[in-house]
């Protein structure tokens, strides 16, 4: 099994609220799996789009709590 860069990422940045796009810019891998490695990690959590300052129902932004 291939570590989860996007948790390495997240956990070394802890409380940071990044979308798909921005992590997969900042990772250098495709949106769609930045997107498979966030719903699959136990600790990732997307984030409230409340949280973010947006009206929506769901978001894909996601980050992990310190």
């Amino acid at each position: 099994m291939s570590p989860n860069p996007v948790f390495n990422y997240l956990n070394a940045n802890k409380g940071v609220k990044l979308s798909t796009k921005t992590l997969s810019k900042k990772l250098g891998i495709p949106p769609k799996s930045v997107s498979y490695y966030s719903l699959r990690g136990n600790v990732i959590r997307r984030v409230d789009p409340l949280e973010v300052g947006h009206l929506g129902v769901s978001l894909s932004v996601f980050t992990i709590d310190p």
